[in-house]
């Protein structure tokens, strides 16, 4: 199977995803929410995205509203690196499976994580932002006028990343096995203590489905069978892309079940086999009580 057709189903996973959230929680009584006030965010029908130019350093909450099912990203580019090189590379490389050009995105961007929103349900995010230049865009607009530019400078925030259970990505591709479970909703902390850029998609297993349908249904797509998923998208949830070495924090609200958990990026050394065609899978009961 080729690196184009492991990345087009990759990146067509990730749009059924990104439509299927279901919406935010609501307030929370976590106290670290409230020490810094919410960068509003929003983006309009032709998934243009309007914040602040400046935006605090340190940990800033994103509250993120949209006229259309949208998944909202925090991007900081290399120096030098520009919206048209970022635009042509997501649709050579990302989009199309060019090596060359997904090589010289990951080398010349740092993905901060991002969340999904839809309207009457807007997302969440927590990110931890050093001084520097940002783009912010929402991913299914690819066109270089999408990358908006924002500054973070100035004083910082004071605020401290909430707390909630932690799903973690580990060594390469691989995602942790705790915590077997997590509430129905809440805050959900995604920390990547890998070398790799990775993003949950998190979906339903239709009943009667097990880990052992979910590994042999990806197995059969490995081959080029596009066999129908073990996993219900239409509750699911989408994390948007995070960088090694790096944490961020989403709102979430799912039925109770037991869920699937993949990561579809591409890997470059791999010719651009999606992580979850590398074993970086798992499942997770929701309806739980949730662990760090």
């Amino acid at each position: 199977m080729s690196a184009r057709t492991l990345g087009a189903l990759a990146a067509s996973l990730t749009l059924v995803v990104g439509g299927g959230l279901v919406g935010a929680a609501g307030a929370s009584t976590d106290t670290s929410r409230s020490q810094a006030a919410p960068v509003a965010v929003t983006i309009d029908s032709s998934r243009m995205v309007t914040m602040p130019a400046t935006v605090q350093p340190g940990v800033n909450e994103f509250e993120v509203t949209s006229a259309k099912n949208s998944s909202f990203q925090v991007v900081q580019p290399a120096e030098g690196y520009t919206p048209e090189q970022a635009a042509a590379d997501v649709k050579n490389g990302l989009n199309k499976g060019k090596i060359k050009a997904l090589k010289r995105f990951e080398r010349n961007v740092t993905l901060l994580g991002g969340a999904t929103a839809k309207p009457g349900s807007p997302g969440t995010l927590w990110v931890d932002l050093a001084v520097g230049t940002y783009w912010a865009l929402d991913v299914r607009n690819e066109d270089a006028s999408a990358f908006v530019p924002f500054t973070v400078a100035g004083a910082d925030t004071g605020a401290s990343m909430p707390t909630g259970p932690k799903l973690k990505a580990v060594q390469s591709t691989k995602w942790a096995g705790k915590p077997a479970s997590i509430p129905k909703k809440g805050l959900l902390t995604f920390k990547n203590f890998s070398d790799s850029n990775h993003f949950i998609v998190m979906a339903q297993m239709k009943k009667g489905k097990t880990i052992k349908d979910l590994r042999a249904w990806v197995r059969a797509a490995m081959q080029g069978e596009e066999g129908p998923p073990p996993m219900n998208f239409r509750n699911s949830l989408d994390s948007a892309v995070l960088g090694p070495g790096l944490t961020m924090a989403f709102d979430y609200s799912l039925p109770k079940g037991t869920y699937g958990v993949l990561c579809f990026w591409p890997d470059a050394s791999m010719g651009g086999m999606p992580h979850a065609f590398m074993g970086m899978i798992r499942t997770i009961k929701v309806g739980g009580g949730g662990s760090s």
